[in-house]
């Protein structure tokens, strides 16, 4: 049985983190905290013999905790992540993890000194429709992965969040770090090279941003607030001239060459399509039952966990390269220059 300590009593813990843990087997939610203690109380609804508290050292020093799951606004994440790291309590931390590239350093070399499992609340990627389409695209009959194509529209946020001063790091970490993760998950390698641009029309932005990985796949993201509300649409293009979409979060569809010339001729377009059945569970769908039950099996199992804090490092070499190039032009730093930080930073966390 492993023991649980939730942190950050709002929406999204209410809303999909609580109810995805209550469906997760071997696990016990033990004390709750919240900077109001009616929030933190707020779990007792749910969890009868759950512990409340104001401060979260008293908590981790009083309940004997296994692992912690935060939800706390973003700044926050950092601190209270490396306490509970010293303390060898193993740690599910909502995106943003932190806030800068140097930051998630910190954190990977901790880990990786007290031997903790860790993991970034990164719902997308454990989507169904997400985990249906890396099935998918790693088959051999798909082929290579060469291309992948994103675009992520939102309408906000607008305005700096979270204490930052720039709106596009803002953005960039509420928002594009699902599809730039996403980028990663299609191929072995590191980024090699980044290319953006972002525009503004008043307090709404729109970044174009092009990714090289040494595995030689790449990758194109069109983002921003600039949009009336969220949709999310991708492809992934192989080698084999394969393509396979995916619908705003829903429905998937296979554009394979060699069925469409076997069977319904070489001229017309064969679509196998695929979605999520009806009676999936909304949290399975969405993705945050899957990434929770992996954290914890992570922990049973003393292996990483996929979505841990070293595997975010490309993920916040991208943000880093667009919020330089938005204050730099034309900037853009040489592939060998990503690739020696990047085994820098792969040697610290690994002791």
């Amino acid at each position: 049985m492993i023991r649980v300590g939730l942190v950050g009593i709002g929406a999204q813990t209410k809303e999909n983190i609580l109810p995805s843990l209550l469906q997760i087997p071997d696990i016990q939610i033990v004390a709750a905290c919240d900077v109001s203690i009616e929030r933190a109380s707020e779990v007792k609804s749910y969890v009868r013999d759950v512990q409340v508290f104001k401060d979260v050292t008293t908590m981790m020093d009083c309940m004997g905790l296994d692992a912690l799951v935060l939800a706390c606004p973003p700044q926050a994440h950092r601190d209270i992540s490396l306490l509970a790291i010293e303390r060898g309590i193993h740690v599910f931390v909502e995106k943003p993890p932190c806030f800068t590239l140097d930051e998630l350093n910190d954190m990977i070399d901790a880990a990786a000194r007290k031997r903790v499992v860790t993991a970034v609340g990164l719902n997308f990627r454990f989507a169904r429709p997400i985990q249906q389409l890396r099935k998918m695209a790693a088959s051999e009959k798909f082929g290579r992965p060469m291309h992948v194509q994103i675009n992520h529209y939102a309408s906000k946020p607008r305005a700096p969040m979270w204490g930052l001063s720039s709106t596009l790091r803002s953005f960039l970490l509420a928002q594009t770090i699902h599809s730039i993760d996403l980028t990663t998950a299609f191929g072995p390698g590191h980024v090699a090279n980044v290319r953006s641009s972002v525009q503004h029309a008043g307090d709404a932005m729109l970044a174009q941003i092009d990714i090289s990985f040494s595995s030689g796949h790449t990758a194109s993201i069109l983002t921003g607030s600039m949009f009336p509300y969220f949709e999310f649409d991708m492809k992934v293009i192989s080698d084999k001239s394969n393509m396979v979409t995916l619908d705003n979060l829903w429905n998937i569809t296979l554009h394979d060459a060699e069925i469409a010339s076997q069977v319904v001729g070489g001229d017309k377009r064969w679509r196998n399509a695929w979605q999520p059945g009806p009676l999936d569970s909304g949290y399975v769908r969405s993705g945050y039952f899957g990434e929770l039950t992996g954290f914890f099996n992570a922990i049973r199992t003393k292996t990483r966990f996929e979505a841990d804090f070293e595997s975010m490092i490309p993920t916040y070499q991208v943000i880093e390269q667009v919020c330089a190039a938005e204050v730099q032009p034309g900037l853009v730093v040489p592939p060998a220059t990503l690739h020696v930080v990047a085994e820098k930073q792969r040697s610290v966390a690994r002791g």
